[in-house]
């Protein structure tokens, strides 16, 4: 499990002020009795990363992970305007070199349109 800000800055704070790593696991295992202290190696980390970032915070934390290429402005335009064009473009052959799942989830989650086929079961006499 992660450690919280609260316990990144009490390990610092504490390796900072005694350079004995087994005194700051001591008081750690004081503080947060219900977690395990953490490893030589995680003190080392939270040090090193304090003294040269300035922080031993996750500065990468919502920023990880896979781009979304497909997404991207100038693609949902395009597939904005193709569906303008002819809104009955068929997800699997959309002639825009678009997978069908990429097509779907940019008509969904970007347009925020409803993704679906109409079908005629039976007509309506009046």
């Amino acid at each position: 499990m992660q450690l919280t800000k609260e316990q990144r800055i009490f390990i610092v704070v504490n390796a900072l002020d005694s350079n004995s790593i087994h005194h700051v696991q001591e008081l750690f295992q004081e503080c947060f009795p219900e977690r395990n202290s953490p490893s030589k190696v995680t003190i080392w980390k939270n040090v090193r990363k304090y003294k040269t970032e300035g922080t031993s915070l996750n500065l990468n934390k919502g920023r990880s992970g896979r781009r979304s290429t497909e997404r991207a402005p100038e693609n949902v335009e395009i597939v904005h305007q193709a569906l303008l064009a002819n809104p009955e473009i068929s997800s699997r052959k959309n002639g825009l070199g678009k997978s069908k799942s990429t097509l779907k989830r940019i008509v969904k989650l970007e347009l925020k349109w409803h993704h679906y086929k109409m079908h005629v079961r039976q007509t309506t006499r009046y």
